[in-house]
């Protein structure tokens, strides 16, 4: 809308402000409100979706229920989730469709209320949108076991209510934003199975509800993350199949007392081995550049079901503490 403004006297301008200016106060407000609440409406809702829907290159039958003439029944269409109050969508799970598409003509604005994106096992192509930052209620975003390229957009720290991060097995380039260590509540990070590059670690902070952790298959070459040594809560950490380097930090066996599964396979670690993680119950050490007897201290290690230390350079005889584990189900060759 344009504005046509004609040149008045300042008197006659004066005179007629009190009523004009008003009438413009409220119309105004009428138009920034309006926009707000018809932008997450459900049929503005709808309407993005099916023109999403339109620009996909292969789509499912049972997407058919994404139509205008179905519009009365948007909380019944396929994927999606309404939220019981506003009826609004809550929820986009689109998880193994077989769809194959982008991100790049989805409109985020109708969705600020959206609690979980599921895109997991498509074949969406393309970059990640800056824009999903804008999705302040997200719990869950999966974009795992697609196609989406390009770099990580740091808008994504933005989603300070995030608890579920998956981007795993895509072909993401660049390095990791250290934004995303700004996601206080994320208890699984998933970024596996890229093509990511060695950041900055000592941009990243602790991440006090990380439980999950996986940056295997990617190209980091840095010594291990002094970061991930702060994440207390973790019981699952998985760096294989990288080029990893350096002593293993002394604080990752003090401080991360509550993991269950450690895989570090396929690095350049020279040691040393972990023998202080009480709750261990997975240990996968193969391909990499440890050397020396097994220290006795492995025997600590009680709740051991698998053991890995193939293709190393370890010398001597195996601890006999190892023939004790009843729980133990699997020992590869040393």
């Amino acid at each position: 809308m344009q504005l046509k403004y004609q040149t008045q006297s300042i008197e006659s301008t004066m005179k007629g402000v009190q009523k004009p200016s008003l009438f413009l106060l409220l119309h105004m407000s009428l138009l920034f409100l309006l926009p707000l609440n018809a932008a997450s409406s459900p049929r503005t809702q709808a309407e993005a979706l099916i023109s999403w829907k339109n620009d996909f290159a292969s789509s499912p039958p049972s997407l058919n229920s994404w139509s205008l003439t179905n519009i009365n029944n948007l909380c019944n269409w396929t994927a999606i989730v309404c939220d019981h109050n506003t009826k609004a969508i809550a929820q986009v799970d689109l998880s193994n469709f077989n769809i194959t598409a982008t991100l790049t003509h989805f409109h985020f604005t109708p969705f600020l209320n959206l609690t979980q994106f599921n895109l997991n096992g498509n074949n969406f192509t393309g970059p990640i949108p800056s824009a999903v930052g804008n999705l302040s209620k997200l719990k869950t975003l999966d974009l795992g076991n697609n196609l989406f390229n390009q770099e990580i957009p740091a808008q994504i720290g933005m989603l300070t209510e995030l608890q579920y991060l998956s981007f795993f097995n895509n072909n993401l380039t660049g390095v990791i934003p250290s934004q995303l260590s700004n996601l206080q509540k994320v208890q699984f990070f998933i970024l596996g199975a890229n093509y990511l590059e060695t950041p900055d670690w000592s941009e990243f902070s602790g991440m006090p509800s990380l439980t999950y952790l996986d940056l295997s298959g990617n190209h980091f070459s840095s010594e291990f993350p002094k970061f991930i040594s702060e994440c207390r809560n973790l019981t699952f950490l998985d760096l294989s199949t990288n080029f990893f380097t350096g002593q293993i930090p002394a604080q990752v066996f003090t401080n991360l007392g509550k993991l269950e599964y450690l895989n570090l396979t396929n690095n350049q670690f020279p040691g040393p081995l972990p023998s202080n993680l009480p709750k261990l119950k997975h240990l996968h050490l193969a391909q990499n550049n440890f050397g020396g007897a097994i220290p006795e201290d492995i025997g600590k290690l009680t709740r051991l079901e698998v053991l890995d230390l193939s293709n190393n350079n370890l010398t001597g005889e195996i601890p006999p503490e190892l023939g004790t584990f009843d729980k133990l189900t699997g020992i590869a060759n040393f």
